[in-house]
């Protein structure tokens, strides 16, 4: 008994994408919303340090114990939360990635906030010559 190759190729798709959504359940880990605004510090000149007051807030869906890192260091811890909103002030001096971190200092989320200057890096080159005979 023959079967045509686009039966056979029916039936295999069919049951890959039965298998694709029987793997796309959600998992049991609690999905927890963190921002950080604003993204971006701006500064005059690259190289400068940024000094800026930030809103962090995170929301779970169940109550956690969790504290903030800027890097290593550590900004700010609360006990028995699920929703938080803060003010913090930010004094970088490059790129920063603030992460949440549980009790287990697991990272839940993290964001990252960029630096950049009002002025270019380089002074963009003159696409002609600063003389002229006409």
């Amino acid at each position: 008994m023959r079967y045509n190759t686009w039966t056979i190729l029916l039936l295999f798709s069919f049951f890959s994408f039965t298998a694709l959504a029987n793997n796309d359940k959600p998992e049991d880990k609690s999905v927890i919303e963190f921002s950080i605004k604003p993204l971006i510090c701006i500064v005059k000149k690259p190289g400068d340090a940024c000094s800026m007051t930030a809103t962090v807030s995170w929301q779970s869906p169940k109550i956690i114990n969790s504290c903030l890192y800027q890097g290593i260091t550590k900004v700010a811890c609360w006990l028995k939360q699920n929703k938080v909103t803060a003010v913090i002030e930010i004094n970088i001096e490059e790129n920063m990635e603030y992460t949440l971190k549980d009790d287990n200092h697991h990272i839940i989320a993290k964001q990252l906030i960029t630096i950049n200057s009002s002025l270019a890096k380089k002074y963009r080159r003159r696409l002609r010559a600063g003389w002229s005979l006409f």
